[in-house]
């Protein structure tokens, strides 16, 4: 039967010890190890004994690297067992390693997501259904999904959406209406449901000056019928320049004006 013939602290590493049997190096073990086996020298052990203590070790190892991985932020449970597995880990000892780290109180998934939450609301001009989709990508409860993304919404300052909105909306080009509808789908792709949209669009002023607007009628009319002549000519292109326009969300009778305003009102004419 092997007997421990030494047990030196590591090196690099107090809480680390290397284990000998029969004056040979049998592998490192974690100072819980050591402990949780009451290991000595001159100890006798059997080959069922030093089994229990590999799968010990490699269980302590485990746990190490996860705390470790803790130690940088808030993390899942998805997201720890996705980091052990990495690390060639087996499923049953990061079950048990998930289970400890519930049990310390090292993974929170609620604490996880208010954490998330503050942070987002501080930091980032995104709305909840961004923080719904991150907190679902982390591996967080449905449940504590919707709790939460419910105190994001009512907490989240409708004023700091306002001016985000005023912001998107000094870069929208276009009728009153195209500018409405790009602004509304930037605000989805931030993530804001439609209920705070249509509260948001309610205070916003989109009104813009008439000589404004006809210079950018004017503007896209030639982009439009410039692009059109590529294809068609006469009555043609004049219907299909009206077209672009009126999907620009310009209105047909003042298309109409401006087309016979610049001269091109049955396609023969060059814009000047």
């Amino acid at each position: 039967m092997p007997k421990i013939t030494k047990i030196e602290v590591q090196k690099n590493n107090k809480e680390r010890f290397n284990l000998y049997l029969d004056d040979e190096f049998e592998m490192g073990i974690d100072i819980d190890t050591f402990v949780y086996f009451n290991l000595k020298k001159g100890q006798l052990v059997e080959a069922a004994e030093m089994e229990k203590i590999q799968k010990y070790e490699q269980y302590r190892q485990a746990i190490n690297i996860a705390i470790q991985y803790l130690s940088y932020r808030k993390r899942t449970e998805h997201e720890v067992a996705q980091h052990l597995a990495k690390k060639d880990i087996s499923e049953s000892v990061i079950a048990d390693v998930l289970d400890y780290c519930h049990k310390q109180n090292l993974i929170d998934h609620k604490d996880y997501a208010n954490s998330l939450k503050n942070t987002m609301i501080l930091t980032t001009d995104k709305g909840p259904e961004i923080f719904k989709q991150k907190l679902r990508e982390a591996g967080i409860e449905q449940n504590i999904i919707d709790e939460y993304a419910l105190l994001y919404n009512e907490e989240q300052p409708l004023d700091k959406i306002i001016k985000l909105a005023n912001k998107i909306l000094k870069q929208k080009k276009g009728p009153q209406i195209k500018r409405e509808e790009k602004l509304k789908q930037s605000l989805m792709q931030k993530g804001y449901t439609f209920e705070t949209i249509n509260i948001v669009m309610e205070e916003l002023d989109f009104s813009q000056s008439e000589e404004s607007l006809d210079m950018l009628l004017q503007n896209d009319l030639e982009k439009a019928y410039t692009k059109s002549s590529k294809k068609y000519t006469g009555r043609k292109l004049v219907n299909k320049t009206i077209e672009t326009l009126m999907r620009k969300g310009y209105q047909y009778d003042k298309i109409k004006s401006k087309l016979e305003e610049s001269g091109i009102e049955n396609g023969t004419e060059e814009i000047e």
